[in-house]
């Protein structure tokens, strides 16, 4: 068995470990695993494969026993003693959650009695930034699960213990990280030009801000199916790589200084909007794909995916089964991986090569991301795939020249009006778009869950046979 194979086998056994770990929780599935491997060793023990074998179940067990440790962490730790409770403490925003327009969270880090360390949600009417010093005031919550929606799981997946509604808030200290100065500047700037639809589509394209929009747009955007085209998602950090490098090559840079430049600006533009979950994940698996391109080795792209996977499930092993933004973000660049050059065949009547691309990037992605989609919200929108079709070349342009604009702004903000007046344009039509196709939607009722894998399987095949055993890539 070659090395790369051995590699993917051993992290595909690691993530299986940590997504049965997700489920089960009762320690007598080790000691069943160990007399299997006491049991394996002697059969196999002449064979060729006999440690190769024992070592993917200790694998397996590691993996099931870290998402089992990362739950007690988070599920099991002080903070618990004080639910229903009312008490004070300082602490530092980690994070800002976007919401709407009326709630504001952060989720704070709070330091223990014990010396360990807590993440709290708390939600508020004050806007709090990332790395804000608050001393806080407040009854401390259990999170509670409502219908089917697993809250609990769901804030636990981001590190959060425990909730506190409308607590007294003091800000000790402000963070005036200046990035972060630049970014609020640019929001306000926006609303000054923009309504409040145009501007709540803008600065979520731009800065990741979902604030100032409102519930019926997002719900609006979803039907449509466009969500992650407006907002900043793994889709959205894979399409924001091939603009940046698409736009290098036009200006005649070397590939090679071309995926450098784009790493760069992918981080630079990470830190710019905070770090959100979604867009991080979707930039540690673009950036194992670029050092695939730099190093020459189009064949590692998929293994340098499942290191990906492998380095963020390390890091947060609960966002396999409890993160939506974790599968989509994956499955979108897997589609890319498998369909992009089909997509661009298929696509061949399409004279314009840069259009072609652009949707071929787009449909490929959405492949493996429908399914999951359907599942998870239980409707179907027959816009969708018109709707991207209208939006996606509009999302380029609004892409490049929002940046333009926000930039321009910034530096002559007296001036700002005259850029935005083609830009209220675009964001007039994309509302238009959002506003015409959002009625053309069926609920599903009934997509059972192995439904859904039949689906994955199914595409796996056409994707295995595409492909023929050869992993390629080209953005």
């Amino acid at each position: 068995m070659t090395p790369s194979k051995t590699f993917i086998m051993v992290g595909l056994v690691f993530i299986s470990g940590i997504f049965i770990g997700s489920f089960f929780h009762s320690y007598f599935l080790i000691y069943l695993l160990l007399i299997f491997s006491l049991f394996l060793i002697g059969i196999l023990w002449k064979k060729e494969h006999v440690f190769l074998s024992v070592f993917l179940i200790i694998v397996f067990l590691f993996g099931y026993l870290y998402i089992n440790f990362k739950l007690d962490n988070v599920l099991k730790n002080e903070i618990t003693q004080y639910f229903e409770k009312s008490i004070s403490f300082e602490g530092r925003v980690i994070r800002t959650p976007k919401d709407d327009l009326i709630s504001k969270k952060a989720i704070l880090e709070v330091s223990l009695v014990s010396g360990e360390k807590a993440n709290i949600l708390i939600t508020t009417n004050q806007s709090l930034s990332f790395g804000d010093k608050v001393f806080v005031s407040g009854e401390v919550k259990e999170p509670k699960s409502f219908g089917n929606f697993n809250y609990k799981m769901y804030l636990a997946n981001q590190g959060v213990s425990a909730i506190m509604e409308n607590p007294e808030v003091t800000v000790l200290s402000e963070n005036n990280f200046f990035i972060f100065e630049i970014k609020k500047k640019a929001e306000e700037i926006t609303l000054q030009n923009l309504s409040i639809n145009k501007a709540g589509i803008l600065n979520a394209t731009i800065l990741g801000e979902t604030d100032n929009m409102s519930s019926e747009l997002k719900e609006k955007l979803g039907f449509t199916g466009i969500s992650h085209v407006v907002a900043i998602s793994g889709t959205h950090i894979v399409l924001l790589c091939f603009i940046m490098l698409s736009f290098l090559n036009c200006l005649k840079i070397k590939r090679r200084k071309a995926i450098v430049i784009t790493f760069f600006f992918l981080l630079f533009y990470i830190v710019l909007i905070e770090f959100p979950a979604s867009a991080f994940r979707a930039f540690i698996m673009m950036s194992f794909v670029l050092l695939a391109e730099l190093l020459g080795r189009e064949t590692d792209s998929f293994i340098l995916i499942i290191l990906a996977a492998i380095l963020i499930l390390f890091f947060n092993p609960l966002a396999l089964v409890y993160d939506l933004g974790f599968q989509l973000s994956f499955l979108a660049v897997l589609g890319i991986i498998f369909f992009n050059n089909y997509f661009k065949e298929k696509l061949s009547f399409l004279k314009n090569d840069f259009l072609k691309d652009l949707v071929a990037v787009n449909f490929s992605a959405q492949v493996f991301v429908l399914p999951l989609l359907i599942y998870t919200f239980n409707y179907f929108s027959f816009s969708s795939l018109l709707a991207n079709i209208l939006i996606v070349p509009i999302s380029t342009i609004l892409l490049v020249f929002g940046f333009l604009c926000v930039a321009i702004s910034l530096i002559l903000p007296s001036f700002s009006f005259l850029f935005y007046a083609p830009l209220s344009i675009i964001l007039g039509y994309v509302l238009f778009i959002v506003d015409k196709f959002s009625f053309m939607v069926v609920e599903v009722n009934y997509f059972p869950a192995y439904f859904l894998f039949i689906v994955y399987f199914l595409i796996s095949l056409l994707a295995y046979k595409i492909k023929k055993e050869r992993f390629e890539f080209y953005i």
